[in-house]
């Protein structure tokens, strides 16, 4: 294992690393079936752009990202963060890929998803963790559900993606709920 961070299942996240980058992490984001669910792929990526993500990431006050790994296998199969959080009202965006197609359905989106939220009260110390999630994304809205998150509204063609505008789905789940289940 490889600065494991945090672990849960079948899964550890660790910081990104250089290393990620000889790996399929920046063609994730231009495979149409990865982002179906997400606003990315609407612009090409290269491995460039990945290189000054990564390098952007280093001095980051506002997010806090992890890759995904199998601990089986040590592979990069997605990533997991929160982004734009707000210190002083203490919330903050979750955001996830599982890129690699071969780990889909296995629940390994739901460990992160529940890792991250986890470290965003019990590290962190955040009070709120929110998440908008295009309406017909069936598999992360139960993976919002199972780590606590509730429904707060409905965003209306807030994406346009694909020729059309898409509808999404605020949730959110206070640290306090959270600590119930």
């Amino acid at each position: 294992m490889q600065n494991k961070f945090l672990e849960k299942g079948d899964i550890y996240l660790r910081a990104p690393q250089a290393q990620d980058l000889e790996g399929p992490w920046f063609e994730w984001f231009n495979d149409p079936v990865v982002t179906k669910y997400q606003n990315k792929g609407i612009f090409p990526n290269t491995l460039e752009k990945q290189k000054a993500y990564l390098a952007s990431l280093e001095n980051s006050c506002g997010d806090v990202i992890f890759a995904i790994i199998d601990k089986k296998t040590d592979k990069h199969i997605g990533c997991v963060g929160l982004h734009h959080i707000e210190w002083v009202h203490r919330t903050a965006e979750l955001g996830i890929v599982i890129g690699d197609k071969d780990f889909w359905g296995k629940g390994y989106g739901k460990l992160a998803w529940n890792l991250v939220t986890c470290y965003a009260f019990e590290t962190l110390n955040l009070h709120r963790v929110y998440v908008k999630i295009f309406k017909d994304n069936a598999s992360s809205i139960k993976a919002a559900k199972a780590s606590g998150f509730k429904e707060e509204g409905k965003l209306r063609d807030a994406y346009f993606k694909n020729g059309k505008y898409l509808s999404a789905v605020m949730m959110s789940v206070l640290e306090g709920e959270y600590k119930k289940i």
